[in-house]
């Protein structure tokens, strides 16, 4: 190829990666900023990168759904929550399976509306940006749809609470009421982040004063105690123990309730240096004419170097269990949902 030639190819070369630099899309501002035309005051965003251009609206979406869900898991957890084990068996299981799914579902119904408003595709390094976006006040009403339908269940389970003969059933209805309206106090709180005039809407009803009737209705049952089977011979003292820090008071006299323990021990026996002990814990609450309210059990497992130790450690874990378990187990009892 003589001059001229080259010449001309470079001339050609050049042009070829200018107009590509022309042609190729600038890099959005929401990719490493803030989005300028969708300013904070009016939307939530969020981003999502991906090899694939549907990947990275998908991880957008997802994104601004953690927006709310860490916010909303934050104001749901409880101690409660956040002490059980898998390991304690299936029962403390389904509850962090129960918190998951309502913090799913009231995200879900939230962020109702939001959508993929932008995509970039970064060419030097082969890949998508996507922009997810949701307006203020979409998410506002969307809250607000959901807080109205909360309110109206509680306004049924109240007048459901106030028509029962039944004290069981009329505190489940009560119990019922109150965690309507901590669900919604929660989305009251959201409310208030994603409304920039920080009101949010205020409550029909004072969840101090709905845990406090329900407080007041624990301790007016009349719950008695008893033990079916108890290897160790500590188990009545645990159970009343953890009744009365559940704040249910001694019967005296005849009992409408009596809520019976039952302990079953296996010796495992000694394997590589330890003692271990299984057990089964289980409590039923039966009415004053017999018939059985409901039941609840939990599987324990223990161990030390002694074997009189294993069982100082059962009896603690036992305590433990009864301790944790009974004011929810006496609120389940009331339902039937056990």
């Amino acid at each position: 190829m003589n001059i001229k030639n080259q010449l001309i190819a470079g001339l050609f070369t050049g042009l070829f990666f200018i107009a590509s630099a022309v042609s190729a899309e600038p890099k959005p501002d929401w990719v490493e900023g803030d989005a300028g035309f969708y300013p904070n005051g009016q939307y939530l965003t969020a981003t999502g990168s991906a090899s694939k251009a549907e990947l990275a609206k998908d991880r957008a979406l997802a994104n601004l759904s953690k927006i709310f869900e860490a916010h909303i898991k934050e104001l749901s957890t409880t101690k409660s929550d956040t002490d059980v084990s898998i390991k304690d068996g299936d029962e403390s299981y389904a509850k962090k399976i129960h918190l998951a799914q309502q913090i799913q579902v009231s995200t879900d119904k939230i962020i109702n509306g939001a959508r993929i408003a932008e995509t970039w595709k970064d060419s030097t390094v082969f890949t998508y940006h996507a922009l997810a976006v949701l307006e203020r006040a979409q998410a506002g009403n969307n809250i607000k749809t959901e807080m109205s339908r909360l309110d109206s269940e509680t306004q049924v389970e109240l007048e459901r609470s106030r028509s029962q003969s039944d004290a069981l059933l009329s505190m489940s209805a009560l119990d019922a009421a109150v965690a309507l309206q901590r669900e919604r106090h929660t989305l009251q709180n959201t409310l208030k982040v994603i409304d920039t005039r920080g009101k949010g809407s205020p409550a029909q009803w004072s969840l101090a004063d709905l845990t406090g009737q329900l407080e007041s209705k624990l301790q007016s049952l009349s719950i008695g105690t008893a033990v079916d089977n108890d290897p160790i011979g500590k188990l009545n003292q645990s159970l009343k123990a953890a009744m009365g820090n559940a704040g249910f008071p001694a019967a005296n006299g005849p009992a409408e309730y009596t809520l019976v323990a039952n302990l079953d021990v296996q010796d495992l026996g000694f394997r590589q240096g330890w003692y271990w002990l299984r057990g089964k814990l289980s409590v039923k609450m039966v009415a004053a004419n017999g018939k059985v309210r409901g039941r609840k059990q939990w599987p324990l497992k223990v161990s030390a170097l002694q074997h009189n130790d294993a069982e100082s450690r059962l009896v603690t874990q036992v305590s433990k269990k009864l301790n944790a378990e009974v004011k929810s187990a006496v609120l389940e009892f009331a339902t039937g949902v056990n």
